[in-house]
Formats: C-alpha cells, structure tokens, sequence
C-alpha cells in the first residue's frame, strides 16, 4: 500500500491509497483471475467510493448537477407554461407532460454517465461533458425503448415499472461506454444479463440509491451516478480508478 503509484499496474481504491497489481480485487496472489471467482458488488464500499469522487472533484460535480436540474426544471416551467397559458388540464396532456418530461431526464442523464464513467477511469469529469453529442443517437434509442418498457411495465400496477428501472440500471453505460459502444438494443439485454447475474447485490444497491435519492430530493445524484459507475466496473471485472 502506498500514497502514490509506485509504477505499472498500480491500482488506487476507495480509500485513496494505491496498492501493488496482486491486490486487485478478484486477482490471485499469482497474478491470475480464479475462473470461479465471479465479480462482487459491495453496496457500502460504491457508495462511499461515490461520496469520495464527488468531494474529490466537488466543483465541476456541483456544476453537472446543476446542468442536470436546470435542464430538467426549465422544462417542467416551459411544459406547465404551455398548459396553462392554453388552458389544456387533459389527463392525457398531463400524463403526456409527465412521460416527455422522463425522457428528457433521461436524456440530460448522459452527461452525468459521461461523469461517471470518467471519474472511475480516473479522468476529471467536467461540465462540458453534459453537452457532449458523441454516440448521443444511439442513446436516445436506447432510453425510448427503455421509457417504452417502463410504460408498459407501469400498467401492471406498477410492480413491473420498479423491475424494468433495475434491470436496465447500466444500459446508458454500455451505451456512452467508450470501450464498448453498443447498440441500443444490445445495451438493454447487456443490462439485463450483468443484473440478472447479480439479482441479489443489485436489487439491494438500486434500492439503497433510490431511497438516497428520495431522502435528498435528488441532490445526491452525482453521488449516486458515480456509485452506479463503480458498481458497473466492478460487476463487469474492471478495474475502478
């Protein structure tokens, strides 16, 4: 263990400190990755790796979570403002306002992966990346199909909208991923199989973050977004910067 690098290899923890390329997490004393040891999500350990990375780089964090609310809260203003000033109080115009107003989170959604993905590479996130338009068409596809099957999941009494949020938990990863890049389509089933192999530690991290979420009114998303990157490196066997 070490404050610093010491060369090739090295790897830096939550913690901060580095540690020699034997320690990484699920590498043998030999160097070699036991074929039956499967990548572990520890729940506690992203969360405070993403508490961590965000008072690391606390002014360009502040910065892409004030994007990501002014973006969402200038179109909640500018829906709303078209409802009244027409006098339209349709259910279906208010469900629709509702529905587009998802998708649009969705889509500011990006920039913060775009965050994420950066810090656990060990890069420095900056606001630019919540305008960055790279591979931002197959994500739009992506999070429509995704709106798609939340819609529908919605309809059955809403247990099915709560099962389809989780299982699609890291497509917007596979997605702006630049080591991967998939599809669309591709990046939905990917999400489905790395969460469908870790049922357990998933179901209870996505609760854990949504209730986070809840308690402070979204204002821990950046946290949270950066725990939902360890937790996509680490169940995929990457290693987290």
């Amino acid at each position: 263990m070490s404050d610093t690098s010491q060369g090739d290899g090295w790897w830096q923890a939550s913690n901060g400190k580095w540690y020699p390329p034997d320690q990484q997490p699920g590498t043998s004393s030999s160097g070699a990755s036991p074929a039956s040891a499967a990548p572990q999500l520890d729940v506690g350990l992203a969360l405070s790796y993403g508490w961590a990375k965000f008072t690391e780089n606390l002014g360009s964090m502040i910065a892409i979570v004030a994007i990501y609310f002014g973006v969402t809260l200038v179109f909640n203003l500018v829906g709303n403002f078209v409802r009244l000033g027409n006098g339209i109080s349709t259910l279906f115009f208010s469900f629709a306002l509702v529905a587009v107003g998802v998708f649009v989170s969705m889509v500011v959604e990006a920039g913060l992966i775009r965050a994420a993905l950066a810090v656990t590479a060990g890069e420095r996130p900056e606001p630019a990346m919540m305008f960055s338009t790279e591979r931002i068409a197959p994500y739009i596809i992506a999070s429509l199909l995704v709106a798609l099957l939340s819609f529908v999941g919605l309809l059955a009494c809403c247990i099915g909208f709560v099962v389809v949020r989780i299982f699609v938990l890291f497509y917007g990863f596979y997605v702006l991923d630049p080591k991967r890049h998939l599809e669309p389509a591709d990046s939905i089933k990917k999400s489905f199989d790395l969460v469908s192999g870790n049922a357990g530690s998933v179901v209870l991290f996505a609760i854990v973050v949504t209730v986070v979420n809840l308690l402070t009114c979204g204002l821990a998303i950046g946290v949270t977004e950066i725990s939902i990157g360890y937790a996509y490196r680490q169940l995929n066997g990457e290693p987290v910067v």
